[in-house]
């Protein structure tokens, strides 16, 4: 998230994109965590862990700290349906700032109002 913060973050309100953090820790320690990021965008408790439950996102194979959340970031597109899943158990499956960035150029192109003509370019004259 640190990343997110440093590569991310100042692109999010000009590029009419989003993030939202959600954790499995209680409202007090998310938004510590918020804080000592620095981060501007929501961060959601879910600590009575409903929302992984619902979303089948839980793994019990660790019996002292079950269940735990097994971290997915889902890209939403404008509808709020599903538009790409990243599995992130492992750090190499969470999505760099450079994939987010290229998932939402990718559903900004899917708007009519977004083009990028020869009208753009400089025309010389």
């Amino acid at each position: 998230m640190a990343n997110y913060v440093e590569h991310l973050q100042p692109e999010l309100e000009l590029g009419y994109t989003k993030l939202v953090t959600v954790s499995t820790a209680d409202v007090r320690h998310s938004w510590e965590l918020k804080g000592s990021l620095a981060a501007t965008w929501p961060f959601v408790s879910d600590a009575e862990r409903t929302l992984i439950r619902e979303l089948n996102i839980v793994d019990v194979t660790d019996k002292r700290y079950s269940p735990i959340a097994i971290p997915y970031t889902y890209v939403l597109d404008r509808d709020r349906t599903i538009y790409k899943v990243y599995f992130g158990w492992w750090f190499v499956g969470r999505p760099t700032a450079d994939e987010l960035r290229a998932d939402f150029r990718a559903l900004l192109s899917r708007r009519a109002d977004w083009a990028y003509t020869d009208a753009w370019q400089f025309s010389g004259r």
